[in-house]
């Protein structure tokens, strides 16, 4: 196979993760959607995400009569019914979903990381006037930290940093 056909073949191949990265990405800082990006996250993300948000406010939480761990277990779901999801979805996009990010000048870095089997670690960045990132230069990026599984295929993981999160009280987000 010749060098150019190589090439072609690694794209495709990784035209599914870009694509699961993009639905989040494009629902989140593009778009505002929190419903459209929860559905492009992994079940462990969501948990540790409520977590994070509930942390300030456990002692609320529990006195409105909340099961914590229930809490975060029905926020692990596609489609979250639960009375606390407006709150949180308007919190996570009024002070989370600030990245000017647009569909014509950001992208993903190609060529993927990986991280562990079936986790790999994709990078969003502003695309550079030129198009391409030069060898040794430096540039800004996004971690989006991506897990496939069977059935929903590629979901993300993690945003805030590259790190697997843990579900805990508090959270392990990996963001330091």
């Amino acid at each position: 196979m010749d060098p150019e056909s190589e090439d072609i073949a690694v794209y495709a191949a990784q035209a599914p993760l870009a694509k699961a990265a993009w639905a989040f990405v494009g629902a989140y800082w593009v778009d505002y959607d929190m419903r459209a990006a929860w559905l492009a996250t992994h079940p462990t993300l969501r948990r540790c995400w409520v977590q994070a948000w509930l942390m300030p406010h456990l002692d609320d939480a529990r006195a409105e009569g909340y099961d914590l761990d229930e809490l975060a277990e029905a926020f692990a779901d596609d489609e979250v019914e639960h009375p606390l999801w407006e709150p949180f979805a308007r919190t996570q996009i009024e002070q989370g979903a600030t990245l000017p990010v647009d569909r014509e000048t950001w992208g993903t870095k190609v060529n993927p990381d990986f991280i562990a089997p079936g986790v790999m670690l994709v990078r969003l960045l502003p695309v550079p006037d030129s198009g391409v990132i030069q060898p040794g230069e430096r540039y800004m990026s996004v971690p989006l930290l991506m897990q496939h599984d069977e059935g929903p295929g590629w979901r993300l993981l993690n945003f805030v940093s590259d790190q697997v999160p843990v579900p805990g009280w508090p959270p392990q987000l990996g963001a330091d």
